[in-house]
């Protein structure tokens, strides 16, 4: 009985062991995902800081310029002349850069899309109003 009892014992351990592992991954193949998550994140954010960091003004005199700055994957400061800077949710579609919902305390703030072809940002804050904006 107390040979079943401690094989039973060791058998769930053995369980215990295998169910919080790394998965059968050994710690390099783990490294090296992680550092290629890194580098991707890495990549996307150089991109998005190339297409929307600066100042952009619209041709309308009424609407004023603002300055948009990509702080990580995740936040965006905007600066406004009226308002000063926001730090707002930046959400996008991996691979597709070109094109980025921003919101702030869960409101959206309206989608941002850019041509690349000709670097005019598209500013729609609703489904009816567009406002574009060239870079400085």
């Amino acid at each position: 009985m107390k040979k079943t009892l401690i094989l039973f014992l060791s058998l769930v351990l053995m369980l215990t062991f295998a169910a919080c592992g790394g998965a059968g991954k050994s710690p390099t193949e783990s490294t090296s995902s992680a550092e290629s998550g890194k580098a991707a994140e890495d990549t996307e954010l150089s991109r998005l800081k190339e297409l929307y960091d600066g100042e952009w003004i619209n041709e309308d005199p009424y609407n004023g310029p603002f300055t948009m700055e990509v702080l990580s994957t995740t936040s965006i400061k905007m600066t406004y002349e009226a308002s000063g800077e926001l730090i707002c949710d930046l959400f996008y579609s991996p691979g597709e850069l070109t094109g980025i919902s921003v919101s702030m305390s869960g409101n959206s703030l309206g989608k941002y899309s850019i041509d690349t072809q000709s670097g005019i940002l598209t500013f729609r804050p609703n489904d009816t109003d567009v406002f574009t904006y060239t870079k400085e």
